[in-house]
């Protein structure tokens, strides 16, 4: 069985069974890498680990040992492939989606999981243990919390100018509203820690 690169190029599927279809599912870290793979094509894993690292809004570990690891797996399944630039000594391979990762994108996009309906939140979590803290350890936990997620919400404003990306608005203005709704729910906290504490 083969896969079909988009210049019509052969890519073969290691091993000879016909993989099953859920095999054909992504996570959401191999649904984001192959989407971006989709949208930049011909692109390389250096490529990559630099669009994930200069994205303010990726929490993607774009480490080599991360990225590396999921690029085998697609090209295994024959849902990437890989093409060596001519000339060069580095042995830089070249990236493109066939056909058949094409499709398993279509169907992650179209996938809702239950996970992707409440985030993981971390500071949400931490503030479960403030009962650790001293009150003056909460404010100022708290202070430096929604300094951090200003600095981050202006270099998401900064990215956004930058970047060109589909539904770009759209993409943008989740972000945005999800830093500034952090920033909200942090004064509410403010409000009842002081509260709390002087009571």
């Amino acid at each position: 069985m083969q896969a079909v690169c988009a210049d019509g190029r052969a890519a073969a599927i290691w091993g000879n069974k016909r993989l099953a279809t859920d095999k054909d599912q992504l996570s959401d870290n191999e649904g984001r890498l192959l989407a971006l793979v989709m949208r930049i094509q011909p692109t390389t894993a250096y490529q990559l680990v630099k669009t994930y690292a200069e994205s303010p809004v990726s929490n993607f570990n774009a480490s080599k040992g991360k990225i590396y690891p999921i690029i085998e797996r697609l090209e295994r399944l024959g849902m990437l492939c890989k093409r060596k630039l001519e000339g060069d000594r580095r042995g830089t391979e070249h990236l493109e989606c066939t056909a058949r990762g094409r499709k398993a994108v279509k169907a992650w996009v179209i996938e809702i999981r239950p996970t992707h309906l409440l985030l993981d939140d971390p500071l949400r979590t931490k503030v479960q243990s403030f009962d650790l803290l001293t009150p003056q350890e909460r404010e100022d936990w708290i202070v430096r919390a929604k300094t951090e997620l200003h600095e981050k919400l202006a270099e998401v404003d900064a990215y956004g100018r930058e970047v060109d990306v589909p539904f770009k608005e759209f993409v943008h203005d989740n972000a945005v509203r999800s830093l500034r709704a952090r920033i909200d729910w942090l004064d509410m906290l403010f409000l009842y820690v002081k509260k709390s504490d002087a009571a």
